[in-house]
């Protein structure tokens, strides 16, 4: 039997650089649950004969290949654990096992494990029944602009997050913990796509003049 070493080898960074962008552990952990259980389910039902092997066998190698971007991950955060880098590599050979490929060394395993996801990450990794209702596509159109009335005014297209709800932001973030955006200029909501902290509290815009709701669809508006 070969046993593969796990130990940490030093490559140079710009060789095998991390994720970019780096992943969200917490969607990650919904992913892999997810693959975990519909790699599971037609086994605990008894009738994995009339799923597609492919498809499960599928969803088997995404579960193994999210568990170990994940482990990777934690192994990024701290560089000087080498339990940490140990682990992330097993895992990733773990992963190369489940396609019948050949076993590599710790940085090599985790460069291959980040191509890897990257290329899962864009390859339509959702299948048919995904909770999002992207049908397996991966995109799902979401809503980006609301009128100051609340109807949705302009939706563009957006990674699928598997049924999983957006993160709600804190009340100091720049959209006060609402989601949306006031646009002064336009009149209009706009998406906050990203938690923006805002600890200083700044001023709320003054509300635009001219008749408008003053109820929209995340309480009192405007800011």
């Amino acid at each position: 039997m070969t046993t593969t070493t796990h130990a940490q080898a030093a490559v140079p960074a710009a060789i095998h650089p991390a994720y970019d962008p780096t992943p969200s552990i917490p969607r990650l952990i919904t992913e892999l649950v997810q693959e975990d259980f519909w790699a599971r389910y037609a086994q605990v039902r008894g009738d994995a004969a009339h799923f597609d092997p492919g498809y499960l066998a599928s969803r088997e190698q995404s579960a193994l290949l999210l568990r170990a971007v994940i482990a990777d991950l934690f192994a990024l955060a701290d560089p000087a654990n080498p339990t940490a880098a140990a682990d992330a590599a097993a895992a990733a050979n773990a992963a190369r096992r489940k396609s019948w490929l050949t076993q590599l060394s710790a940085e090599t395993a985790r460069a291959w494990l980040r191509d890897a996801y990257e290329e899962w990450r864009n390859d339509e990794p959702h299948p048919p029944n995904c909770p999002g209702h992207c049908r397996g596509s991966g995109i799902v159109m979401q809503t980006t602009t609301w009128q100051d009335d609340g109807a949705p005014l302009w939706a563009e297209p957006a990674d699928c997050r598997r049924g999983e709800e957006d993160d709600p932001h804190a009340v100091d973030c720049a959209c006060h913990g609402t989601g949306q955006r006031w646009n002064a200029e336009r009149r209009e909501y706009e998406l906050c796509d990203r938690y923006l902290p805002d600890p200083a509290g700044a001023e709320r815009e003054p509300a635009p003049t001219g008749a408008w709701h003053s109820c929209g669809p995340y309480g009192e508006e405007p800011f």
